[in-house]
Formats: C-alpha cells, sequence, structure tokens
C-alpha cells in the first residue's frame, strides 16, 4: 500500500525539543532494518516504551488523532492542520482502518445509487462510477498494492526477486492482468447485485454490499499486522515504513479486537447478525491464508501486500453476499449437494446432477493437474522451506555446513576475531565452516542472496593464512566480487571502460546563452575526447597500460561533424547539441533523459554480448558537469551548494575562488529557477543532468541488474551512482568506490550511497581505496583502481587457509 496525500514524498525531520512534532518519527527510532530478527518483532525498544507511555498514552486526543491519521493514510480527503502523519499513531489507528472502509463505502454507494436511482443509468454504468469514485477518494491505495503483489510473487521466484519486482513503479504483466480481473469481477458483481434497497437488518443491493465490503476487507489489515512479522520493504519510502518491523507492539489485540467488532456491527446493521458473523468469519480466515502466504514467500507482510489482502478479500465479501442476497441460487447449490431436485421457477425444474457434475468434473481436473506435476517430478508449491531444510541439514556428520542467515555468519567472524590475542583465529585452524568446497557450493547456490553469500565469503576470509581483517578494503572488494560472480576464483581480468561525451548548455559562454560555469570553453569536451581516441589522454594510457578495452560514446556534443577517422561510437539515443542552460530552462525532456539512460543500458548490453566483461568502468567528459553534479546532489540531498561546489577543471594547481563562488551562484540559480530539492531522480536527471550523467546512471543500472562489477570514478560518477542508487537500490552490490576526488561534493554522493545500501539492507561500499588528489575525470582514477581489484581477487583464488598452512 503507497500512503495517500503525498506522504511518500515526506523526509524525516529532526525533532529539536521534546515538543517538536514530526510528521515522520525521527531515523533514530528504527530499531532494525531488512527483515528482522526474532529479537526485533518481540522485544520493545525503549522508544517505543517511551512513545506508547507518552503522547500516545490511551486518551481522547491520541485515539482521535490515530483515527484522523488513518483517514489522511486512506484517501484524498484532508484531516485536521493537527494531524500528520507520524507511522506510531497509523499504527495506533489501525483499529479504526475499518470505520475508515466504511466512511469510503459509504462515499462510494451514494455514488452509485446517484447514478442507478436518480439517473436511471444501467446497473454496470453505475457500477463504473462507483469504481472511478472509489478510485479517487482512495487515490488507487489498495489497488497498487495488488498490482505490485501480482507482479512480485507472478515474476519472481526468490523472495530476493519477489521483493526488487514488487520495489519497481513500473507496471508488470501479471499487475495488469491482475488488476484486470479485480476490476471486472467487481463491477460485475455489483451489476448483478442491482438497486440498493436500504432497510434495517435486512439491506439489498450493491449500496449496502459496498459499504460492508469496504469495511470487512479492511479488517485483513490490522489481524495482519499484528499476527504476523512486517518486514522493511525497502524502496523510496523505507524511512517511513520501517517503524512498522514493531507493528505488534502498536497494534495490540484490543485494537484488533475493536476493528472486528465494528466490522460486525457495519454488517449486522446492513445484513443481521448472522449474516453478519459469516462475513466477520471470512475475513479472518482469509487474513490467516494470506498470513501464511506471506510469511511463506516473504519472511512476513508489507504496505503491498496488505493492499492486496484488502482487494481479495472485498471480492470474496462481495461473492458472498452476492450469495447470500440470491437465496433461491443458494439453496439451489445446497440441494444440488443433497442430490435432491430444486425448483427455481414454478414452471421451470431441472436435475440436480448438472450442479453436481460440474462440480465433481472442477475436483476430478484439479486433482488430475496434480498428480501430475507429482508425477513428473515437479515440487510442491511450498519448496522453499523444504529446499532451504536440505541445504541446512549436513551431509556428512563431520561436516559443519556454512550457516544461510548472515547474522549467524557475522557471529562467527565476530568471534573468532574478538577471541584472539594475536590476531589470528583459534577456529580458524580446526574449523570447516568455510571450507573452499562448502563456500564454492554455497556461492552456486541459486536461493542464497548476495547478503548470505557476501558474508559466507567473508567468514572463509578470516579462515586464511593472515590476521582476521588484515587485509581491510581488499577482503571487502574480495567478498563483494565473488558474491557477483558467484565463484570462490572470482576474476577482474576481462574489464570494459567506457567514457560517455556530452557538452553542457551551462558551459557555453554567456554570448552563447550559457553561463561559463567553467574555466574551460565548452569547444574541450571535443577536443579531451579526441585526445583519448587518439591514445594522447590519460584514459587512453592507463587503459593500454592494464590490458583495458576502450569505448568512447557520443551521447550528447555539441556539433554534429564527427571526430577524426570516425573512431568514436556515436549513440543512436544522442542528445544533439547538448543540453541547455538548466540556469534558464530544464536541461533535458523527461524523454531526453530515458533516452540517454537507454543510451548506457545499451552500450553494456553490446558489450555483454561481444564480451566476457567481469569489471565495466565508466567515465565522462563533459566541460561543466562538477557544476551539473553540484546541482543533481543539491536537489537530490538537500544539501547546502556550498558544500558542494568546488573548482572543477581548473587552470593551475590551486583552485580559483572566485569561479568556486561563481559555480555556488549558478547552482542556486539554477535551483530557484526548476524548483529546489525533487524527491525524484528522473526529474533531477531533467532539470540538472547532462547526457553524460544520464548515461552514466543507464549503464550503471544495466550493470546492476547483471550483477557485474562497477569500478567507480570520481565526482561526476559518483552523483551517477547516486541517482542509480535512488532508482534501484540493489545495484549498491555491485559498486566499488576507486578514488577520492578534491571535488568536496564526492564525499557526500559516497556518504548517500553508503546511506542507501545499508537502509537496504545491502553491504554498503567501502570508501574510495585511492587517496591521491585526482581530479581528471576520463575514468583515470578507477582505471588506477583495476590492479587492486584484481589483488582482491587473487586473495580468494591463491591465498591458503591457516589450517593449510599448518599442516
Amino acid at each position: 500500500m503507497a500512503p495517500n496525500n503525498a506522504l511518500s514524498n515526506l523526509k524525516p525531520k529532526r525533532k529539536e525539543s521534546s515538543t517538536t512534532k514530526t510528521s515522520v518519527i525521527d531515523a533514530k527510532l528504527i530499531e532494525c532494518r531488512g527483515v528482522g530478527s526474532k529479537q526485533s518483532r518481540d522485544c520493545i525498544s525503549e522508544e517505543i516504551k517511551s512513545f506508547l507511555q507518552g503522547e500516545a498514552k490511551f486518551g481522547l486526543r491520541s485515539e482521535v488523532r490515530g483515527f484522523f491519521t488513518v483517514w489522511t493514510f486512506l484517501t484524498r480527503l484532508p484531516g485536521p492542520t493537527w494531524v500528520d502523519h507520524h507511522p506510531g499513531y497509523l499504527m495506533r489507528g489501525m483499529a479504526y482502518f475499518p470505520l475508515g472502509g466504511t466512511l469510503i463505502g459509504i462515499f462510494v454507494s451514494t455514488v452509485y445509487d446517484m447514478a442507478r436511482s436518480f439517473l436511471g443509468l444501467p446497473s454496470f454504468v453505475a457500477a463504473c462510477f462507483s469504481k472511478a469514485a472509489s478510485l479517487w477518494v482512495t487515490g488507487c491505495f489498495h489497488e497498487d498494492g495488488l498490482a505490485d503483489s501480482a507482479d512480485g510473487f507472478g515474476g519472481g521466484w526468490s523472495r530476493e526477486q519477489i521483493l526488487k519486482i514488487m520495489q519497481d513503479t513500473r507496471l508488470g504483466t501479471y499487475g495488469a492482468a491482475v488488476l484486470l480481473l479485480y476490476v471486472v469481477t467487481k463491477l460485475d458483481i455489483l451489476a448483478s447485485l442491482g438497486s440498493s434497497s436500504w432497510r434495517l437488518w435486512c439491506c439489498e443491493g450493491a449500496g449496502p454490499a459496498l459499504v460492508v465490503a469496504a469495511t470487512v476487507a479492511r479488517t485483513t489489515a490490522p489481524i495482519l499486522l499484528k499476527t504476523r512479522r512486517y518486514i522493511d520493504e525497502g524502496g523510496p519510502k523505507y524511512q517511513y515504513y520501517t517503524f512498522m518491523v514493531q507493528a505488534s507492539h502498536l497494534v495490540t489485540w484490543e485494537r484488533v479486537t475493536f476493528a472486528l467488532t465494528s466490522c460486525f456491527i457495519v454488517g449486522a446493521l446492513a445484513y443481521g447478525c448472522l449474516r453478519s458473523s459469516v462475513l466477520t468469519f471470512l475475513s479472518i480466515i482469509t487474513a490467516y491464508f494470506a498470513g501464511r502466504y506471506g510469511e511463506f514467500y516473504l519472511g512476513g507482510v508489507m504496505g503491498d501486500f496488505l493492499g492486496a489482502t484488502v482487494c481479495v478479500t472485498e471480492i470474496i465479501i462481495l461473492t458472498s453476499i452476492f450469495l447470500m442476497q440470491d437465496q433461491l441460487l443458494l439453496q439451489d447449490f445446497l440441494n444440488s449437494l443433497m442430490k435432491v431436485k430444486a425448483r427455481v421457477h414454478p414452471t421451470h425444474s431441472f436435475i440436480v446432477n448438472e450442479h453436481t457434475t460440474a462440480l465433481l468434473k472442477f475436483i476430478l481436473i484439479m486433482c488430475c493437474v496434480t498428480l501430475w506435476c507429482f508425477s513428473v517430478g515437479h515440487p510442491p508449491g511450498f519448496v522453499r522451506e523444504s529446499v532451504v531444510a536440505m541445504i541446512n541439514s549436513s551431509e556428512n556428520d563431520d561436516e559443519v555446513r556454512i550457516r544461510l542467515d548472515s547474522v549467524a555468519a557475522t557471529s562467527i567472524k565476530n568471534s573468532n576475531s574478538t577471541s584472539e590475542s594475536n590476531g589470528y583465529s583459534e577456529n580458524s585452524v580446526t574449523d570447516s565452516t568455510a571450507s573452499r568446497p562448502l563456500l564454492e557450493k554455497r556461492l552456486q547456490n541459486p536461493l542464497s542472496t548476495f547478503n548470505e553469500r557476501y558474508e559466507a565469503v567473508l567468514a572463509y576470509l578470516d579462515t586464511l593464512a593472515k590476521p582476521v581483517g588484515s587485509l581491510g578494503t581488499l577482503e571487502d572488494w574480495a567478498a563483494r566480487l565473488a558474491s557477483l560472480q558467484r565463484k570462490c576464483t572470482p576474476s577482474a581480468d576481462e574489464v570494459i571502460c567506457v567514457i560517455f561525451c556530452a557538452d553542457h548548455g551551462v558551459a557555453a559562454s554567456t554570448q552563447d546563452g550559457g553561463a561559463s560555469c567553467s574555466a574551460y570553453p565548452q569547444s574541450v569536451t571535443r577536443k579531451v575526447a579526441q585526445a583519448i581516441i587518439d591514445g594522447a589522454a590519460g584514459a587512453a594510457v592507463f587503459s593500454r597500460l592494464h590490458g583495458v578495452s576502450l569505448h568512447v560514446v557520443d551521447v550528447g556534443l555539441a556539433g554534429n561533424a564527427p571526430l577524426e577517422d570516425n573512431r568514436m561510437v556515436i549513440s543512436p539515443h544522442k542528445i544533439h547539441g547538448g543540453t541547455k542552460n538548466f540556469c534558464v530552462e530544464p536541461a533535458m525532456s523527461i524523454e531526453q533523459v530515458e533516452r540517454c539512460i537507454a543510451a548506457g543500458r545499451q552500450v553494456v548490453d553490446e558489450r555483454m554480448k561481444t564480451e566476457a566483461v567481469k569489471v565495466f568502468v565508466f567515465g565522462e567528459v563533459g566541460i561543466g558537469n562538477t557544476t551539473a553534479s553540484s546541482a543533481i546532489l543539491a536537489s537530490l540531498t538537500g544539501i547546502s551548494t556550498e558544500k558542494l561546489c568546488d573548482g572543477g577543471a581548473t587552470v593551475g594547481r590551486t583552485v580559483d575562488e572566485k569561479l568556486v563562488e561563481k559555480k555556488i551562484a549558478i547552482v542556486g540559480k539554477a535551483l530557484q529557477t526548476n524548483g529546489g530539492a525533487l524527491n525524484k531522480p528522473i526529474l533531477a536527471l531533467s532539470k540538472y543532468g547532462g547526457a553524460e550523467i544520464a548515461s552514466l546512471t543507464g549503464a550503471i543500472l544495466e550493470a546492476g541488474d547483471r550483477n557485474i562489477a562497477v569500478l567507480v570514478d570520481g565526482f561526476i560518477c559518483c552523483t551517477a551512482a547516486v541517482v542509480a542508487a535512488h532508482m534501484s537500490p540493489g545495484i549498491c552490490k555491485v559498486l566499488f568506490f576507486a578514488t577520492q576526488s578534491t571535488e568536496r561534493g564526492q564525499k557526500v554522493a559516497i556518504e548517500c550511497v553508503q546511506r542507501i545500501a545499508l537502509e537496504h539492507g545491502i553491504p554498503a561500499p567501502t570508501n574510495p581505496v585511492i587517496q591521491m588528489g585526482l581530479r581528471l575525470g576520463e575514468g583515470t582514477g578507477a582505471l588506477l583502481g583495476i590492479p587492486i581489484l584484481r589483488s582482491a581477487a587473487a586473495i580468494l583464488s591463491e591465498l591458503k587457509t591457516l589450517d593449510e598452512v599448518l599442516q
């Protein structure tokens, strides 16, 4: 489920005092990340104790605030000004979720009755009007969760894949199909229910059904939050949803009981106590099976899953109401099961075998399908439990298997490192926890996640003939590379360097409509690109030295004249003439940004088809791109331009402070012109980005999707990495920061990527390994990191274990 009222755009605000309100709870109150351990769920933190005993203590004002928090969460309609989107109050307000559904149902049913009874429209058309009203007032709240869940469960075969697909903002085939099926089914049921009849205890028609279904379906949310683990779903709203990891302490049984009671009362007022009891029971049963399904495939429940459950439950309730309303049909069905004749109409009777035959045929076909799947070796639906159990089981009693969970691997590593006085692990001599054959099997296991592989490699590194952790960042690089390649002997031999070239409108002279942001004229971009092709520039020299295949791609150079010898690849997605001056207007249109991202993805895809690439190095050439990078970072992070802007490409050995002040003023003006902070990375690229930065973003995204290591160069490449990480946090696992340039903004960019990685449960990339004051660009710093990465790979390939050395 995605919160309404632009909640996804909110950022946590720091508390200035004990009385200051926050729209989202402070990040420091979040106890854990990821799926969460048993302790994070069952052990209530001191901060949450303080919240429950303080401002959220039971009382009229806190309960009213909880209700209106839910109301503004469920609908587009505003609440009182003193109500915000505090996640604690949202959890406490889950008791009022069904009542919120009641109010939504009343609104929607009113639209239906208006269209059907007053305007005299057909029932199906009236149902369409009511559904449109529902989508408007809720902002497609639960439907969004249904579509995302369908895409995830339909397209993913592992938990990691399911969550990754569900976090994707794009609608897939499964989501579109299920969403269409849901809407069509609901409309047909409502049309079949017909005109509303509002009578206490015995209502009929679509109007009352809409009210009751909206109420009963939303009862599943508090039940699931109380009985199941709430997992961190990652994505752009992690700062909000992470607080719900301890939902069981906020959604108490008393509140679940209140939700069920309100659900029963609403149903009883419409259909009587007996039918209301049946509908309430159906919601409990649906929540139970949905919870089991979520626990098995995801390890718990999450926002989108709750929304999907509400939609499914709503269809079940509407179908039940239809069956209960059509008593003749229901009686006919029951009679058919008892093998007696049933009279539907005084002039028409039929043999019950027609109904019985249909039922038996359905049961027979389902049994045949199930038997066929088992007979040909198809695993049962709950295959993951059995597979994980098989992996965990020891094939040899003398072997100690690598633990699947990363926490266990980490504890092994920590215990080894803290138990030694000389830096070596005592257990590594006799412990076979991370022997090479077992590690190889662990890495190649298709069910293992990146984190599990990463921790397993670290555990193996601790058994090598060296003090634990003594190789520092090399060990992180070795573990990361082996986890990506799923091999005990990773390789960094096949390296491709791609340099994207483009011009920036802000770097053009003032006479040409630019802002002259750089110490060099815009024409230098083309000359540097030519020098790289001629083998005279730094990127060309270092590429030859390390045996790297070099490719130069024009994605936005000003002018259409080809370079000498026509050796530069001109992308079909090129932005001809370069970008515009972002001090006056957006640098690119959204379509142009998408084209540049596609250009980067295309280059990676083509290289992968023709070469066995193990590592990508990406570089850039573009006068003015440090100014553009500063503007992008400022818009995404909200950090002041003074902390981001630096000298860029200077004409002397010292930074020209006047030029820096000019760049600060230019970026400040650009932020003012284009709306300042932007929460969507593609908008930031559109407003301020260069074509080469967008292409770098696309290349990093494609490499991340393919699990190919990326050696990250300086400021501009790090900025592209920030944008890519905002778009797809999973790419953080493929990033290797090579060099720390003199640009102050690069440190901000690196910290931003590291923060995104940690917040999504991914091992954060380590700080740059090269501290040489480099600021050339062109990917030169990353090229210098190639021998270091190859050294890291050699650790795993050639270093022996301490046990082997002492034998």
